[in-house]
């Protein structure tokens, strides 16, 4: 016994004593650099976050850049890479850091950051799981836990719908009076009767204090169909038909709101007789209150959507906040989910109007647009130079520019060129709350 121990303690440190050379090694070898200012307000930027990679050397190792510096992913120690539970979700949002700091016990192995619910009474986890496939079976589990008592409530709820379930995703979590509401969408196997669809949202209505289900709501209608429009041509031969399901939340995951929007998508493509094809998107959404169980279609963007137009959304209140970016422009659409009308004109701020020929990425975050431009054009072959490339931070409001910046080589002068050429940058992002 005292043999096997001392094999499996060797073992543990000699594996420790790799990685720990490994990460060490790699980390000397990489350049730092941040992201200086151009133009504009320095704050700004300071939710800025470039990621990509440093080519130079022997393979690609990817980064994140900000105003702070740059962070190399692979610079993690071996107990942060291998042995913590490192919940992505749960440590990438502000208030899911303060949830876990206030409440550690209670947020022990929870990683969907959707399924929880936060004010000044109540914390409440809301998940589902499925068993299977010997014994289907299809399960809500509710935590609760009441601030003022420090007792948390642990219910569990079968569902019905097992055997024909793929599976339920939580969406988001919200407390209406004494009803805790379940956002979820739900797959199943076999298309649903009434519409042929697999997919559908549901809102399953749980009593706060017993965990008695009172009630579960299929909320796809005619009002998110998207089967509206597809043009059908005896020519036309089906190539793909997809349909997509999104809940749109408020952008606090935590935080109270009384409103969701749903949205539905579907990409139609069809070729004709020589093969060539064309593909038809169309997409619809509608504000959804928990308090009233109302459905409200929302306005139909005027923008000439396409298959690969990115589209971001945020809520914020009353406020739904939708971002359509392509290569060439950035069109902004505002909605007041409570009336259902849109609030002004869409914005729509093309790559040229911001001094640049190509928009490379786009983000939507906290009423901010973020953008990552480029002078070249956007059929260029391969990425684009990131030594040209401009970072810039829009008020969502009006469009102006606060903030315009590019990634710098934060070491010694002589060696910035051949270190800046090796930087690829993709991507942009917001930090979220």
């Amino acid at each position: 016994m005292k043999r096997y121990f001392l094999s499996m303690a060797l073992g543990v440190f000699a594996v420790g004593a790799i990685g720990a050379y490994y990460a060490s090694g790699t980390e000397g070898e990489v350049p730092p650099y941040k992201l200086v200012t151009l133009e504009g307000d320095a704050a700004e930027a300071s939710a800025m976050q470039l990621s990509g990679s440093y080519i130079g050397g022997v393979g690609s190792k990817p980064l994140e850049l900000t105003v702070e510096g740059t962070k190399y992913r692979m610079t993690h120690s071996f107990y942060e890479k291998y042995l913590q539970d490192n919940r992505y979700l749960t440590t990438h949002y502000e208030d899911m850091k303060a949830l876990k700091r206030e409440h550690r016990d209670f947020m022990r192995a929870r990683s969907n950051v959707n399924s929880f619910y936060k004010d000044a009474e109540w914390l409440i986890y809301a998940d589902s799981v499925i068993y299977g496939p010997g014994n289907w079976r299809a399960e809500l589990k509710v935590d609760v836990l009441e601030e003022s008592a420090g007792h948390v409530s642990k219910h569990r709820i079968e569902l019905d719908e097992a055997k024909r379930t793929d599976w339920i995703r939580v969406e988001d979590v919200q407390k209406i009076g004494d009803e805790i509401h379940i956002l979820a969408q739900v797959r199943y196997r076999a298309a649903l009767p009434a519409d042929g669809t697999t997919m559908e949202f549901r809102d399953y209505v749980v009593d706060l204090r017993s965990g008695e289900l009172l009630r579960e709501d299929a909320l796809i209608s005619e009002k998110l169909a998207v089967s509206e429009g597809m043009q059908r041509t005896a020519d036309a031969r089906p190539v793909t038909d997809e349909v997509s399901l999104t809940a749109i939340t408020s952008e606090v995951r935590s935080q109270p709101s009384e409103y969701v929007v749903l949205m539905t998508a579907r990409s139609h493509t069809v070729a004709d007789e020589e093969g060539k094809r064309k593909t038809e998107f169309v997409r619809k959404q509608a504000a959804y209150s928990y308090r009233t169980g109302q459905l409200t279609p929302l306005p139909e963007s005027t923008r000439d959507l396409e298959a690969n137009a990115v589209v971001q959304s945020e809520i914020a209140g009353d406020r739904l906040t939708v971002l359509y970016s392509d290569n060439q422009s950035l069109t902004i659409a505002r909605y007041n989910v409570a009336t259902g009308l849109q609030e002004r004109d869409e914005l729509t701020i093309t790559s040229e109007q911001l001094g640049e020929r190509s928009i490379r990425s786009a983000s939507l975050a906290q009423n901010r647009v973020y953008a990552l431009l480029s002078p070249e054009d956007e059929n260029k072959v391969g990425f684009a130079d990131s030594r040209k490339l401009a970072a810039v931070v829009l008020d969502a409001d009006g469009g102006k520019v606060l903030y315009k910046g590019e990634a710098a080589y934060a070491g010694p002068a002589e060696k910035a060129e051949e270190f800046r050429k090796n930087l690829l940058l993709t991507n942009v992002n917001g930090g979220r709350s």
